[in-house]
């Protein structure tokens, strides 16, 4: 019996990651516009050409062999490579066009995404950014159906498919309005917070989850702390209801830095609690980005 020896055409690995990914042949045959007996008779050639079977298919469902899972593993890492690789190339020679689809959580989503995405279109004008705005476990669920391909959001979520990489630190303080008695003080107690109502986002947004968190740290919990008069779907929403003095909040430095300025709210330190947290850009880590997102991230990691 002669040396065996494995060959492989990317063309074919790329069909069948997509295959392998999907769990679906008409799936991955939409995805690819090809025909599926095409998509079937790639995945034939790529098992003979490695010497084995790489699909289970019983009753329609497609699966994994050993040999298979070894594949697809490589497979992801090399069109990994060649997304990055394309998108090299685009920005080196200017030429990226297309839709850039992406989502952000309120805080990066209103007010750190739009001069980033201005800045890149000014640099690459052929491309379309189309930003999606919600809380940061709406924006997850959204990259998760495919609906963005890249985000970011204010909070890193236990979900293993995708990747989280930490981008931006964030400060959080407590503000009040400027004729607040608090205002006249430079600091307060963590327990005096229960005797003031307080302005929260609603459940799913990331400035909530920090600031549960960050209360934690202190041994404390949001519900034995706070008297939440309201919960409010947006950080304008928020911030419009305390200047109007409806009560206090806890809210991202960069949305009130305005407001801080023209001393219209006041920052109240809260003794012992430093109030810090990360923004994360996050993709779905066995989907290939477009170049378009490939792009994007690297311009968002420019100073």
């Amino acid at each position: 019996m002669g040396k065996f020896k494995a060959d492989l055409d990317l063309h074919k690995l790329e069909i069948f990651y997509w295959v392998a990914e999907m769990r679906s042949f008409s799936q991955a045959a939409d995805l690819l516009s090809l025909r599926q007996p095409t998509v079937s008779a790639h995945i034939q050639e790529l098992e003979q050409s490695v010497g084995g079977k790489l699909l289970y298919r019983i009753r329609g469902r497609v699966s994994l062999t050993p040999l298979g899972q070894l594949l697809a593993e490589r497979a992801k890492n090399l069109l990994a490579f060649k997304r990055e690789t394309v998108a090299a190339v685009e920005l080196f020679h200017g030429t990226l066009s297309g839709e850039l689809w992406i989502g952000g959580s309120n805080i990066p989503g209103e007010y750190f995404l739009p001069q980033r995405l201005g800045a890149f279109t000014r640099k690459f004008p052929a491309v379309r950014p189309i930003l999606r705005i919600g809380d940061s476990a709406g924006i997850i669920d959204d990259l998760l159906d495919g609906k963005v391909e890249l985000a970011v959001v204010g909070y890193k979520a236990e979900e293993s498919r995708l990747r989280f990489e930490k981008i931006w630190d964030d400060e959080m303080i407590l503000a009040v309005p400027k004729e607040h008695a608090w205002a006249r003080r430079k600091s307060i107690q963590v327990s005096e917070l229960k005797t003031e109502r307080f302005i929260s986002r609603e459940r799913g947004s990331g400035t909530l989850e920090s600031m549960r968190q960050l209360l934690a740290k202190s041994g404390e919990t949001a519900e034995e702390v706070l008297t939440i008069s309201m919960e409010l779907g947006s950080t304008e929403a928020i911030k419009e209801a305390v200047l109007a003095g409806y009560g206090i909040s806890i809210l991202s430095r960069i949305a009130i830095r305005q407001e801080l300025a023209d001393g219209r709210l006041v920052e109240v330190s809260i003794r012992g609690l430093v109030m810090e947290r990360g923004f994360y850009e996050v993709y779905h880590g066995h989907r290939p980005l477009h170049p378009n997102a490939q792009a994007f991230r690297e311009f968002l990691r420019i100073p």
